[in-house]
């Protein structure tokens, strides 16, 4: 049974690999951060909270991205159900170190992270209204506008195994209007003072202007990131007499065929008595594995050593030399 398990796998593997052309990369992107939009906005004739941002500027990155196709993109909802799995609030993948876990587990080439540093809103009125302002009727009720609008966006393209920022990107959508007539009997008229609604044309034409120069520069950096060099950590799921191991590390992993592990016995961990944290372990290295065949969620490789392996033995990356 195990003989055929095994052949199944390796068939599965083999067709997608045949079935694929080359590979885009696999980005996630979380929630931006908005750090320019807390205090609310003022306009002459209104005063409100601005609305919260930071999802909808990334799920407009992720439409955008994923219309181009030049990149393949994490879907939101796989990402909000690791959240949860991973009992992390969404303020808490904003930290490099905790996105790049999560880009780890989700399988990803770089985690995109961004920041709304501008949501810009001023209006001056130039002419209208007056001292009959609050009268119903007339031409009190029309006024006229100087409008500049902004929103800027940054984002940062961070490594899933090291947490490492690898390059930086920056769109800008600005809107200057002079002399906008503005009636405020007309409802949607009004919605251009209303700098927070989350109507407002302007501010979503600038919105929709950083996003499509952002998409444009991501497409651009994201293919020209060196390949991944994951830090496989996992272990033997099962093992045979003639040296073939199944792991628990796949693709989603960053394991590929051809991959040299190192195979180790787990010994006694060397914990910090005040904080009980694992300060080193007394493993033991039996040998090397090869992977010879790799699905999304495991592989098996072709061991060679001296001891032979057992389940919940360790596999690793083979440490880079420097």
């Amino acid at each position: 049974m195990r003989a055929v398990a095994w052949v199944t796998i390796v068939v599965l593997g083999t067709v997608s690999a045949w079935g694929q052309g080359p590979q885009k990369k696999r980005v996630a992107v979380f929630d931006f951060d908005n750090a320019a939009v807390q205090g609310g906005i003022k306009s002459p004739f209104f005063e409100m909270n601005a609305p919260d941002l930071g999802k909808a500027a990334a799920d407009l990155l992720i439409t955008k991205l994923v219309q181009d196709g030049n990149l393949s993109v994490i879907e939101r909802n796989a990402m909000d159900k690791l959240l949860a799995e991973q009992n992390l609030s969404n303020s808490g993948r904003t930290d490099p170190v905790t996105a790049a876990k999560l880009g780890r587990i989700l399988g990803v080439d770089v985690i995109i992270l961004g920041t709304i540093t501008h949501y810009d809103y001023a209006d001056k009125t130039t002419g209208g209204g007056g001292s009959r302002f609050g009268s119903f009727g007339g031409s009190s009720m029309k006024t006229k506008h100087d409008i500049n609008a902004k929103v800027q966006i940054s984002t940062r393209l961070v490594s899933p195994d090291t947490a490492e920022v690898l390059a930086v990107s920056q769109g800008v959508g600005e809107v200057n209007r002079k002399g906008v007539k503005v009636d405020i009997r007309d409802a949607s008229q009004v919605s251009i003072m209303m700098g927070g609604n989350a109507n407002n044309p302007l501010m979503n034409e600038c919105m929709d202007n950083a996003i499509a120069q952002l998409a444009a520069q991501l497409e651009e950096a994201v293919p020209k990131l060196p390949p991944r060099r994951p830090v496989i950590d996992g272990l033997v799921a099962d093992a045979n007499g003639s040296g073939q191991l199944v792991l628990n590390v796949g693709a989603h992993d960053g394991v590929k065929l051809g991959d040299r592990l190192q195979v180790w016995r787990a010994g006694k961990e060397i914990r910090d008595p005040a904080s009980g944290k694992v300060l080193m372990r007394d493993d033991t290295l039996l040998g090397e594995a090869v992977v010879t065949t790799v699905t999304d969620i495991s592989s098996i490789a072709q061991y060679k050593g001296a001891e032979p392996v057992k389940i919940r033995d360790l596999v690793k990356s083979i440490p880079q030399q420097r």
